[in-house]
């Protein structure tokens, strides 16, 4: 072990084990009764200082103190697009924010949201508990196919980004492939990298890895001989179960599968038998039905149970989740999510862009709400962009020049300012869709 990866674990342990002794010694039937506890003392500040619920306590419209599922339950669902228009008011506004972030996905409708430096000391811990179910140790050596966002940027934190990724990343025992271009070529280069570095473990977007293992099919027996200890996708799904075996098979490991947003940080984990355990210490989760009642197959809602910024509370995420285990209200454990769907960009029959390289391009600027890339049948594709001020040529140009260090051929695409994107017959605005 290399001395910053064997002091990166050593400065993890005591809280590694604190987490591990709180699940061990809480059984199912504290869960719900303990996160209405923590609710209740996170309550008492954010009905003091965050304005949306600051003005329903005080018009009666939400008790003080929450004493059961009952009273927790006349508090209102909020999804995305609502708060969208309104951060300002779902922010915690006793002190000011250290960064903000913003979101990316399938439905190309960013939102950007206020953080504080100290949240990550509450969700780093659970990370690496969660990893823990398939051995996996903060020390261990990681190859991640994943998108490279800070390469799109300028300026001085552009550089500043490069050398952590180039210089800092490699010094902990990380390797970073883009998961952008996922062309057979470039996946077979990521091939012969993992065999060089010799990871103990894999993190990418489910469908790159997807593509990852049908592309190194003949590598499967090299693979298998690293003892790779686990594959783990994010981000999306996989189309189908047979997916997530044919990786195995190929990386001779267990396939698992992290569930988390930018608004949450990772909120379930599945385990080696499979199913999703909820990080349940961190997150109060619900699952309703389109009335809002409990439900075993419906809606995620996400309570925050720590402090933040921007706190999460009965937080509509937008995925549907199935097979869902309770204590009380609370789900503490479900067997699949609903959506997730990133689909790719097809530049050519052997070019797929992941939905991520053309966010992480596009979200940048402030002044863009949302985007929608149309294509015709003859894969013709434009771009949408939704914003409540005019776009000027230079901030088109700032969107090509992004694009351009995606793919060449992205910058050449059409792009179109508009009042309002296309949505499904479902009501979604998907950002990738067929005129």
């Amino acid at each position: 072990m290399f001395l910053f990866p064997y002091l990166r674990e050593k400065s993890m342990q005591p809280k590694l084990d604190y987490e591990i002794n709180f699940y061990r010694n809480h059984s199912i039937e504290d869960i719900s009764k303990y996160q209405l506890i923590k609710f209740n003392e996170l309550w008492q500040g954010i009905q003091k200082n965050v304005p949306y619920f600051k003005k329903i306590v005080e018009d009666d419209e939400l008790p003080k103190q929450i004493k059961g599922w009952a009273d927790f339950q006349k508090i209102p669902i909020n999804s995305r697009s609502y708060i969208k228009g309104k951060v300002g008011d779902f922010t915690d506004h006793s002190k000011k924010p250290d960064s903000w972030i913003s979101t990316g996905g399938s439905t190309g409708n960013p939102l950007n949201f206020p953080s504080w430096k100290e949240e990550s000391s509450y969700c780093e811990p659970s990370l690496w508990f969660a990893r823990t179910f398939y051995n996996i140790k903060r020390s261990d050596r990681m190859f991640r196919l994943w998108g490279h966002s800070h390469v799109l940027g300028t300026g001085l934190t552009k550089y500043k980004k490069v050398i952590q990724f180039k210089i800092g990343h490699p010094l902990i025992g990380f390797k970073r492939f883009s998961a952008y271009d996922l062309s057979e070529k470039q996946l077979k280069i990521a091939g012969e990298e993992i065999l060089k570095f010799k990871p103990e473990y894999i993190i990418g977007y489910s469908k790159a890895l997807q593509l990852l293992a049908m592309a190194n099919i003949d590598k499967k027996e090299e693979f298998n001989n690293l003892n790779i200890k686990a594959v783990i996708g994010a981000a999306e799904g996989f189309d189908k179960e047979s997916d997530r075996n044919y990786i195995g098979q190929i990386f001779g490991c267990p396939v698992g599968l992290e569930y988390a947003s930018m608004e949450t940080k990772l909120l379930a984990h599945t385990d080696p038998d499979e199913s999703y355990k909820v990080i349940w210490r961190n997150n109060l989760v619900e699952c309703v039905d389109d009335e809002g009642n409990p439900a075993k197959e419906g809606r995620i809602l996400v309570t925050s149970l720590y402090p933040r910024a921007f706190p999460l509370v009965r937080y509509e995420l937008g995925d549907l989740i199935s097979g869902a285990l309770k204590s009380e209200n609370s789900v503490y454990a479900f067997s699949r999510v609903i959506g997730r769907d990133n689909d790719f960009l097809m530049l050519d029959e052997n070019t797929p862009i992941h939905s991520e390289g053309i966010t992480h391009a596009i979200k940048f600027s402030d002044k863009i709400n949302a985007y929608q890339i149309r294509y015709t049948f003859e894969k013709i594709y434009t771009i949408y962009l939704k914003s409540n001020s005019k776009l000027t040529e230079h901030d088109f140009a700032e969107i090509r020049s992004r694009l351009n260090k995606v793919d060449y051929r992205l910058s050449d695409l059409n792009i179109k300012q508009v009042d309002s994107l296309k949505q499904t017959i479902a009501g979604k605005t998907k950002w990738l869709i067929e005129e």
